[in-house]
């Protein structure tokens, strides 16, 4: 389980980076699908802030429902902060 969590904290953070736009279409998916597992995992543990924590970052990443900022850095600050969440969350779950 911990994989997916590095995995997905590790293409935020290379979106934090200037890519394609191919790349954020993808990125959207991959974090949008995560979150939402991510979300389940902590309701069963019964980390109630965890739950409410990956829930705004599916739907902030939701690929049905885009959300468009028009502004990097924005965005930016969006991909590190929803990394740090996916790695400080995978230490704190217990495999």
């Amino acid at each position: 389980m911990k994989i997916i969590f590095y995995s997905a904290a590790g293409l935020l953070f290379l979106g934090a980076l200037s890519m394609p736009s191919g790349y954020y279409d993808l990125l959207r998916w991959v974090v949008f699908a995560t979150a939402i597992y991510a979300a389940y995992i902590n309701y069963e543990a019964n980390e109630t802030s965890w739950v409410v924590a990956f829930s705004v970052i599916a739907l902030i990443f939701n690929p049905l429902y885009p959300l468009y900022l028009y502004d990097k850095f924005l965005w930016t600050l969006i991909d590190i902060g929803s990394g740090l969440v996916f790695l400080f969350n995978s230490r704190i779950l217990n495999d």
